[in-house]
């Protein structure tokens, strides 16, 4: 046990912020983050991830529970820490009237970096995030993925071991958006990462695991593939090609399986739902035998109900359903 918690780069117990005894943004969050993770922080406007980011920072203090980051009591207080740890806000805001150079510079210079180490390495990150052209330029007249861009260089130029992104691709074109994704993807084989999102194509892309807030409320902590894994439907969609009657003979030989639920066809598109308690992957090897002995050909297969999306929207349903007898059921007050 000693062993793995030196492997944790983040731990809470019981985290929870009151605001001014009227607002519980974020209640009892107890979870880990090993070293090397990329954390899908997900959940609804209000849910509470950005107070449980800035907790994680020490920029607030806990109303109860604890944050340790790196082994160590995370607290406003704790500058130290803070030093080891890259952060991206919402919406980031950079002074209009300064360059990158000059605002790296002066990023640099806050963090006690010597000028010998500063100015190559904020010339390094302006070359990596693809601002050289506008090196020199006044950020006021910086574009959406540009000032993206540089908020990414101001997070890495103290070398952090830790990466906390709130919402790193909000407002971004598909272009600006891409590069990021990108570039998440390069960081995450060095660094641990934290990314607060909405969107849940970028966290199914780019995250190992995901942690879902709701209401405050944790409501799940794993990997990526345990979230999606608590829908599975075994429902499929499948892109055929083929003769018509060649098809129409397979579809029939599908839907006399007694594995097989329901068979749809619509315009060479299979709809395909096989019954909960089967070994999928027999069934599926079974339905492509059927297509090959009918001659008709397999394009695509795609698993319906088990992305990211489906699995996240799925368990905050279930959560606000279970409501009050989450908590309170006849049995507990016997």
């Amino acid at each position: 046990m000693a062993d793995r918690n030196a492997d944790l780069v983040v731990e809470t117990a019981h985290l929870t912020k009151i605001y001014q005894n009227r607002q519980i943004a974020l209640n009892d969050a107890t979870l880990t983050i090993e070293a090397g993770a990329v954390l899908g922080l997900l959940g609804p406007n209000g849910a509470g991830k950005t107070t449980f980011l800035r907790l994680i920072l020490g920029l607030h203090r806990p109303t109860a529970g604890w944050a340790k980051v790196f082994g160590r009591a995370m607290n406003p207080n704790a500058a130290d820490l803070r030093r080891r740890i890259g952060y991206i806000p919402t919406n980031p805001q950079f002074p209009k009237g300064m360059t990158p150079i000059v605002y790296l510079d002066y990023i640099g210079r806050l963090f006690g970096m010597p000028r010998d180490a500063r100015k190559p390495k904020l010339a390094s990150l302006i070359r990596a995030v693809d601002l050289l052209p506008h090196s020199g330029e006044p950020i006021a007249y910086f574009t959406p993925g540009m000032t993206a861009r540089l908020a990414v260089a101001a997070s890495l130029i103290n070398e952090p071991d830790l990466l906390i992104w709130d919402e790193p691709t909000h407002g971004l074109d598909i272009e600006a958006r891409r590069s990021m994704l990108e570039l998440i993807k390069t960081l995450a084989a060095q660094k641990t990462l934290i990314l607060s999102s909405h969107n849940l194509t970028d966290v199914d892309e780019v995250c190992n695991h995901a942690a879902v807030l709701n209401k405050g409320q944790l409501i799940f902590h794993g990997s990526l593939q345990d979230l999606k894994g608590r829908i599975r439907k075994n429902h499929y969609e499948l892109d055929l090609e083929g003769d018509q009657k060649s098809i129409t003979k397979a579809l029939a030989l599908l839907r006399a399986m007694k594995e097989v639920l329901s068979a749809l066809l619509r315009h060479r598109r299979l709809d395909l739902k096989l019954t909960d308690d089967v070994a999928n992957t027999a069934v599926l090897a079974q339905v492509f035998q059927t297509l090959f002995d009918n001659k008709v050909t397999l394009v695509s297969v795609r698993s319906v109900g088990m992305q990211t999306e489906q699995a996240y929207l799925d368990l905050v349903e279930r959560e606000e359903s279970r409501g009050f007898t989450r908590l309170y059921t006849p049995a507990e007050a016997a």
